[in-house]
């Protein structure tokens, strides 16, 4: 998803919450303006007239301040839904390509200024598209969301799993500046995959093929640490291996 849509919806919803903060200021005004009459009509009404055309302006009163804060309540909670989905993957609720961008940049400059590293997982489930072509898309949808819970049960919680499109998945790895490290983890993602489940109706045993890259070794930003794992993954592809570590050509 591209920053741009997403931009728009944000200030598309701002300015309905802009909106609904006039409407709210102008029945205020209304308001006051109405408790203005009354001051002014009491003066002059009978009593008893009096006291049902205060009673109709009280609730005149109390409905319009309760539809301004019910409007204003849900604009607020609009605008947090699009926040939150803006950032997550709507079918697994991992993390998206934005989330994900952030984290790694914010993960970047951490291991920068601590003098560390940090391993990046580029996963790719194998034989999917035969999953959704011989037992539909929704078995294939539970595949990955089964996939999405295998991975962040298998990382630590400072760690950061997300989808990154398709069958395709990231998992940065803080606090990692070795191969035999991130191979640990992969070993482990792999394995648990593997272990035979069901889907839908269907036993299924899923496999993965992963490429590893490390920072700094490997690179210094998101998108080349995500190249050379998304390269390291297609060899594993090709070889059959389950995991390889990026090597430069």
């Amino acid at each position: 998803m591209s920053a741009g849509p997403i931009f728009r919806a944000l200030e598309e919803a701002n300015r309905q919450l802009a909106t609904v903060e006039q409407q709210i200021l102008e029945a205020r005004i209304a308001l006051v303006m109405l408790e203005q009459d009354l001051q002014s009509a009491r003066r002059h009404m009978k009593p008893r007239v009096e006291a049902e055309q205060l009673l109709e302006a009280n609730g005149k009163l109390v409905a319009a301040a309760l539809s301004a804060q019910t409007h204003a309540e849900q604009a607020n909670r609009e605008l947090f839904e699009m926040a939150r989905t803006s950032q997550l993957d709507a079918l697994t609720g991992l993390p998206n390509r934005n989330l994900f961008s952030d984290r790694i940049v914010h993960a970047i400059a951490v291991a920068k200024r601590r003098v560390g590293g940090l391993a990046l997982l580029f996963l790719d489930l194998n034989e999917f598209k035969r999953i959704n072509d011989t037992l539909g898309h929704s078995v294939g949808d539970e595949a990955l969301i089964q996939t999405a819970l295998c991975l962040t049960n298998t990382v630590r919680e400072a760690d950061t799993v997300a989808r990154y499109g398709g069958d395709e998945f990231l998992v940065l790895l803080t606090d990692v500046s070795r191969h035999a490290d991130a191979l640990v983890v992969a070993d482990k993602i792999i394995n648990t995959l593997a272990t035979p489940g069901i889907i839908g109706i269907h036993g299924l045993r899923l496999t993965c093929s992963i490429g590893i890259s490390l920072y700094p070794d490997d690179g210094e930003d998101p998108q080349t640490l995500i190249d050379c794992a998304d390269a390291a993954m297609y060899l594993a592809k090709g070889h059959g291996s389950g995991i390889e570590i990026y090597a430069p050509s």
